[in-house]
């Protein structure tokens, strides 16, 4: 069963802190199994709206430019110690912990910061 502990979340908090200190997120875990990074500010606009989920999958064909270079950046830390924990017949390869990046949440926009 995928598991992320607190103190690894703070470590991968702390990374995103030190390696793109011109950004603010948000680093919480859910449900014991997921990590969910939020780009709250930042000099780079991503999208065009406020809030948007990132597929982290398909970073490279969603986005260009600095935007790209900066979530790819933050898909990095956030996958550096994620391995496939085992591989279930039924459901497939199961990893360490799922990782879900967004632009902003949904209560609270991306604030895009000169």
């Amino acid at each position: 069963m995928p598991y992320i502990e607190v103190s690894k979340v703070a470590e991968i908090r702390n990374q995103l802190k030190k390696q793109l200190p011109e950004f603010k997120f948000s680093v919480t875990r859910e449900h014991y199994s997921c990590l969910n990074i939020a780009i709250l500010a930042g000099p780079v606009k991503f999208i065009d709206g406020d809030y948007e989920q990132i597929n982290n999958y398909y970073i490279k064909e969603n986005f260009t430019g600095k935007a790209k270079e900066i979530l790819l950046k933050v898909n990095e830390i956030a996958s550096k110690d994620e391995k496939i924990m085992f591989v279930d017949a039924d459901y497939g390869s199961i990893p360490n912990y799922y990782i879900h990046i967004s632009v902003g949440k949904y209560d609270k926009p991306y604030q895009l910061k000169n």
